[in-house]
């Protein structure tokens, strides 16, 4: 098996495998030029607006801006589009709840579309279906890895005149049509916060439009340009990266490129094996995407292997795969801050706001993410891990699916 990983693999248990990351002197090299030039901040530091600059010609964007963390980078850019409280921004219900977080403290409304049972990405039919004279934007996910349908989204975004956002935490790397995601919507959100690299936490937002550079530039500074007066122009937050996250994004920046390569290759022998087994069924890419597997993604039939997939996951983590099911325990407009809610005191707002349609979430059900969550099976990715690795985890799906079968 060619699969262009390393050999020279320990023995596999279910904790042998490397790091999650490679640290090492190149980011120390980083952080003792901070320490050295006593400046920790990015305020009169080099490192942040080094990464920034890096990270823009790396994706192919005009401007980019470096933050504390994904959380922090979905917000800024819900920010930086401004909208007034009780507009509607239709997002995901199969993703991290930073996802919405930003979109709640900037007082709109989130509106939950249903996702392509095979992807967990969101389908746009279903949130064309769901926009009102009330909707401002789209917020998607690129979901572990692998691009939405950016060109249908894109269409969609200019025939009802909305902003997108475009949700890259778990997507660095990922391409769709031979350009970066995170560079086709009007804004694009990235995490250092143990994705593809990492600064601890951290994060970056992109754009490509002029016309949001300055107020992206001042609201992860408390809508303050500082130059030439010290000014708050409006209400926003500090999410100013560090120059010690800096500067070891500098140096992890630079591994990036390694890290979704053995990932890929990991994935395809993956892939390879998935396909052949009667009962399960790889995720699909768009045309012309290329995922990049923060995490890998597969799924089972229901109709041939009869047993939950979190029952799956489980024999396969006796026999020392990394997997878990399923990705989330409820979609996230389950979850009590949104299905009780608590979100501002007992006042049930934004909700309460003029015009803005009570939802009951904990009753809410969306058959694609039900379906999602009740079938998918995720492995992590590492980039240490071997070919004799990767191999022992084609070995455990195949047996335990060939058990699984025959209990038919």
């Amino acid at each position: 098996m060619a699969i262009a990983l390393e050999r020279n693999a320990p023995a596999v248990t279910g904790g042998s495998f490397g790091p999650q990351w490679d640290l090492g002197d190149e980011e120390i090299e980083q952080l003792i030029d901070v320490i050295r030039s006593g400046k920790l901040s990015r305020l009169g530091g080099t490192k942040v607006v080094q990464l920034e600059q890096d990270f823009a010609a790396r994706v192919g964007a005009r401007y980019a801006q470096a933050v504390t963390s994904g959380t922090a980078s979905v917000h800024t850019a819900v920010g930086v589009l401004d909208p007034n409280p009780g507009d509607e921004i239709i997002t995901t219900g199969v993703t991290d709840f930073g996802t919405v977080i930003g979109l709640l403290y900037q007082n709109a409304v989130p509106v939950f579309a249903d996702v392509d049972p095979r992807t967990g990405n969101l389908d746009p039919a279903s949130v064309e279906s769901l926009i009102t004279e009330r909707t401002r934007g789209i917020v998607l996910v690129h979901l572990y890895g692998n691009p939405c349908p950016l060109d249908a989204f894109v269409a969609l975004a200019k025939k009802h005149n909305l902003a997108l956002v475009e949700d890259c935490a778990q997507a660095q790397g990922a391409e769709y049509g031979g350009r970066s995601v995170g560079t086709w919507g009007d804004l694009g959100c990235f995490s250092f916060g143990g994705k593809q690299m990492t600064t601890g936490d951290g994060g970056m937002v992109v754009t490509h439009r002029d016309d949001l550079a300055e107020r992206l530039k001042w609201f992860p500074d408390k809508g303050n340009p500082r130059r030439p007066h010290y000014q708050h122009y409006y209400l926003s937050p500090n999410y100013r990266m560090t120059e010690l996250q800096g500067a070891v994004g500098v140096a992890q920046l630079r591994k990036v490129d390694e890290v979704v390569r053995r990932k890929r290759a990991a994935a395809a022998y993956l892939n390879e094996v998935i396909s052949q087994q009667e009962g399960l069924r790889v995720t699909p890419v768009q045309p012309g995407a290329k995922h990049a597997y923060w995490v890998y993604g597969f799924q089972i039939d229901p109709s041939v292997i009869r047993v939950p997939v979190a029952d799956f996951a489980r024999a396969l983590q006796t026999e020392g795969v990394p997997v878990n099911a399923p990705y989330l325990e409820k979609p996230i407009y389950q979850y009590p801050a949104l299905a009780e809610p608590h979100l501002y005191g007992t006042s049930r707002f934004p909700w309460t706001l003029p015009g803005a349609a009570e939802v009951d979430f904990a009753h809410l059900h969306l058959p694609g993410v039900e379906e999602f969550l009740a079938t998918t099976a995720v492995l992590t990715m590492n980039p240490s891990f071997t070919e004799a690795h990767v191999e022992h985890f084609g070995d455990a799906i195949q047996r335990v699916a060939a058990h699984y079968r025959g209990q038919r």
